[in-house]
C-alpha cells in the first residue's frame, strides 16, 4: 500500500459511497478482496492509504465501475439530484423566502400537469392501439363513427361549428345515440385540426357540481385518457355511454363520479367498454 498525499482523495470518498450505496459492510468488502480483516478498508476510506493497482482493479470490478471514475471523479456529488439541491438550499432560507420557492414550484407543477393533459390528447379515435387490454372493446372503437364535417374550418376562424351527438349519462349509463343533433359553436383556439371533436349533452347528476345536468360537454375523440381525466366511456352491452373520471386498474377501468352519492363503475373483461373521448370544455345554457 502507498500513502496518499492528494488533497482530493476521490478514491476514499468513492469507496465509502459505493459500499454504502450497495448496503455492504467493510468486512464483506474485505472478504471479497481476499482479506480476513476490515482494517484495510477502514484505512482506505479514511484516506490514509490507497491500495495497489491490482486491488483497485478488483474494487472497480466489484462495483461495476470504470477504474478511471473510481480514482478521478467524485461519484457521491454526481448522485445528488436537483431535488436534493433544492431541499438543501431551501432549508437555509428564511420562511418568507421558502414560501417563494414553494409558490414557484406549484406554478411549475400546474404548468407540467397542463402539458401532460395536452400530451394525453394526441391520439385520434381512428388510430386504435394494437395492444388493447381485454376490458377495452376494439369493436366499439371501430364502430364509433365521427361525422365527416366535424373539423372543417379555416385556421383564422374565431368560432367553429361542432356537431352535437345526442346525450351522455352522468350517473347510470344511458343509451348512446350517435345521431347528428345540430351543431354548437366552439372557439377555434380550443380545437386542433389534427383531431376530431363533438358535443354531448349530459343527462344525469353524478358529475355535479362540476358538470351539471343539461350541460354540454365538448369531447375530443381519443381512445384513451390519463388517470383522473374525465372521459366519455361507451359500454359494449347495448352501446351504453357514461361520463366519468377514468382510472386504469390492473384488470379493469374504474369510472369515478364527482358526486360522492354515486358508486364507482367498472369496465371489465366480462363487461367491456371503450374510451371514446376526453372532456375538454363544459357549457351551460341559461
Amino acid at each position: 500500500m502507498k500513502k496518499n498525499n492528494s488533497n482530493e482523495n476521490y478514491f476514499a470518498i468513492n469507496l465509502k459511497y459505493l459500499r454504502q450505496k450497495n448496503n455492504m459492510e467493510q468486512l464483506e468488502l474485505a472478504n471479497l478482496l481476499g482479506r480476513k480483516s476490515s482494517s484495510s478498508v477502514s484505512e482506505w476510506e479514511k484516506g490514509k492509504y490507497t491500495p495497489k493497482a491490482g486491488v483497485l482493479n478488483d474494487i472497480a470490478k466489484i462495483f461495476s465501475i470504470p477504474l478511471s471514475k473510481l480514482m478521478n471523479e467524485n461519484l457521491s456529488e454526481q448522485s445528488i439530484t436537483i431535488l436534493d439541491k433544492i431541499n438543501q438550499i431551501s432549508s437555509e432560507l428564511e420562511e418568507p423566502r421558502q414560501k417563494i420557492v414553494l409558490d414557484t414550484a406549484n406554478i411549475q407543477l400546474d404548468e407540467q400537469n397542463q402539458e401532460k393533459k395536452k400530451e394525453s390528447k394526441v391520439i385520434p379515435i381512428n388510430k386504435i392501439p394494437d395492444d388493447l387490454p381485454p376490458y377495452i372493446s376494439r369493436e366499439i372503437l371501430e364502430n364509433f363513427i365521427m361525422p365527416t364535417n366535424t373539423m372543417e374550418y379555416e385556421a383564422d376562424e374565431d368560432m367553429v361549428d361542432v356537431p352535437i351527438l345526442g346525450r351522455i349519462a352522468a350517473g347510470l349509463p344511458l343509451d348512446a345515440v350517435e345521431n347528428f343533433d345540430g351543431t354548437r359553436p366552439v372557439p377555434a383556439h380550443f380545437l386542433s385540426s389534427a383531431r376530431d371533436y363533438y358535443w354531448l349533452m349530459v343527462d344525469g347528476h353524478s358529475m355535479e357540481p362540476k358538470i351539471p345536468f343539461g350541460s354540454y360537454v365538448l369531447i375530443e375523440a381519443v381512445p384513451d385518457v390519463s388517470d383522473g381525466t374525465i372521459g366519455a366511456v361507451l359500454f359494449h352491452d347495448d352501446c351504453q355511454a357514461t361520463l366519468k373520471k377514468v382510472y386504469h386498474e390492473i384488470d379493469c377501468l374504474r369510472l369515478v363520479s364527482i358526486n360522492k352519492e354515486f358508486k364507482d363503475q367498472f369496465a371489465t373483461q366480462d363487461n367491456p367498454a371503450a374510451v371514446i373521448g376526453q372532456a375538454v370544455k363544459v357549457e351551460i345554457d341559461l
